[in-house]
């Protein structure tokens, strides 16, 4: 199954052609406030909510190549009416079914790479592997995002246009992969609930797990939050025009991608718990000083804190994977990704709208304060179970 690796850093490749990254603030707001976006960005958690866990039962019982093409289609038809039909509603709707693609992709990609490396008797690589793939995945959006900021002063939909290609070539190269054949089960309707039932059990099935589980979640709901919105929102308040927040985005990605490959290394000296609530302090930390700084202080500390990103998803990766059935694997993912989710679509068009009244700074602030919160109540639970 080395093939089914090496394709997969290809598919990755196409999969993060974001040459929208740096300026998709900038062309939500020809359309919209950032009230607006808020609704756009709640339309798109929406759909990955509703989607993420039958998705993830889907790769596992019909197949994980058909979910990664039906992915790769879907994403093509979202963003590719951003482009061509542009207006609120429109790119509500386009996010809406670009969502749905996400929610295929999101679970299936690493399940797929876990059990093709699981079938070779490789999987112990799959810390490394995973690590490769989390640069990968930065490395594209910031090659993308310098040339989409130049695309974006020729023509606003350019970079639009351009992303919808890149998953359109992830769809051809996807059609090489060679399907796992580990635990795989019929699909039924009866048997994707009884998925869905045993991928839930999968994050809570022991004491231990359950709690990691919740620490996990902790700090995704902010991380989810910052990725999603916020980051952009305060690349935009720091200062940064078109083509500087495109290289902006660019550096951060690079640099990040460095701080994936720290994985390894930071797995052998951490556990998976602390390096959690380091990550997870250090984030609200970034997201505290917001309101105090700007221009390239400011980005200074959208760098580091998307470095922490990086790592706080691979860390996830490797806890869930090492702990799950490989036939609940895609499915357990997904249900994680839509618990972590949750506050998101409950909240992007709040914070779109506050940020309009208070700016995006000084919610940044309150919801880094949020974090920190969540971290000492995580750490706290913690002491009193050791003692």
């Amino acid at each position: 199954m080395e093939r089914n690796i090496k394709l997969a850093y290809l598919i990755c490749f196409f999969r993060y052609t974001w040459f929208w990254l740096g300026i998709w603030v900038f062309y939500y707001l020809r359309y919209t406030d950032y009230a607006g976006i808020g609704l756009i960005e709640t339309s798109l958690i929406i759909a990955m909510i509703i989607s993420e866990i039958p998705t993830g039962a889907i790769a596992d019982l019909l197949g994980k190549k058909r979910s990664l093409l039906i992915a790769f289609i879907l994403q093509s038809i979202g963003i590719g009416m951003l482009a061509f039909v542009p207006s609120l509603i429109n790119i509500m709707i386009g996010v809406f079914i670009a969502g749905i693609g996400g929610s295929f992709y999101s679970g299936t990609f690493e399940a797929l790479i876990y059990d093709s490396l699981k079938e070779s008797g490789k999987e112990k690589s799959y810390e490394k592997v995973i690590a490769h793939i989390g640069t990968i995945s930065l490395i594209s959006p910031a090659v993308c995002s310098v040339i989409g900021g130049f695309m974006y002063i020729f023509w606003p939909p350019l970079p639009t246009v351009a992303s919808t290609l890149g998953y359109l070539f992830g769809f051809a190269t996807t059609l090489f992969i060679l399907e796992p054949n580990i635990d795989s089960e019929k699909f039924t309707f009866r048997n994707t609930l009884l998925q869905i039932k045993h991928g839930i059990r999968e994050l809570f099935k022991s004491r231990e797990i359950a709690s990691q589980t919740i620490l996990f979640l902790s700090i995704g709901f902010v991380v989810v939050i910052t990725d999603e919105m916020l980051n952009s929102f305060l690349g935009v308040e720091f200062g940064f025009n078109e083509k500087e927040v495109g290289i902006l985005w660019s550096v951060i990605y690079l640099l990040s991608s460095f701080a994936s490959q720290l994985t390894p290394l930071l797995r052998k000296i951490l556990h998976i718990n602390l390096a959690m609530i380091i990550a997870g302090s250090l984030t609200a930390i970034t997201l505290i000083i917001s309101p105090f700084i700007g221009g390239y202080i400011g980005g200074m500390s959208l760098l580091f804190r998307s470095s922490l990103q990086v790592i706080y998803l691979n860390f996830v990766s490797v806890g869930i994977n090492s702990v799950t059935e490989s036939k609940y694997r895609a499915t357990t993912l997904s249900v994680f990704n839509m618990i972590k989710n949750i506050p998101y679509v409950l909240t992007a068009y709040f914070i779109g709208g506050l940020s309009d009244i208070y700016t995006a700074k000084i919610i940044a602030g309150w919801i880094g304060g949020c974090l920190l919160l969540l971290v000492i109540i995580q750490l706290t639970l913690r002491s009193k179970n050791i003692d």
